[in-house]
């Protein structure tokens, strides 16, 4: 099964979000900010895929993104960014850094579902 790391500070945004991915053979696992993303990353959970919303408190999506390419991270790991505010700047800025999508809020289940599809079905190098 494909591990799957969900960042999202709106407990209810992630439980719907892990049920469906849990719904579609995934394996969930939750943090409420970047910082705990990073913290599971760094005890070494390996993920799949990791899933971030942008607008968090303790550390963005784009502070977590940003320390994720630090560390080349996004080099070798597929992430998908959501924003309500998605602006063109905020989503060039998460390409150059290595992000694989980029949705706008309220996001679409089946089009993310493609995307998280094809992140895990076309691991990076």
């Amino acid at each position: 099964m494909k591990r799957i790391l969900l960042v999202d500070d709106q407990q209810l945004a992630r439980e719907v979000l892990k049920l469906y991915l849990e719904t579609q053979g995934y394996l969930v696992e939750e943090a409420e900010n970047g910082a705990e993303g990073l913290a599971a990353i760094d005890q070494g959970h390996t993920f799949d895929l990791v899933i971030s919303d942008n607008q968090m408190p303790v550390m963005t999506g784009m502070e977590f993104i940003q320390r994720l390419a630090q560390r080349s991270y996004l080099t070798t790991h597929h992430l998908i960014l959501y924003s309500g505010n998605l602006t063109p700047e905020l989503q060039q800025k998460a390409r150059d850094l290595g992000v694989s999508s980029v949705l706008s809020k309220p996001y679409n289940f089946s089009e993310l579902l493609v995307f998280v599809r094809q992140a895990c079905e076309n691991p990076k190098a």
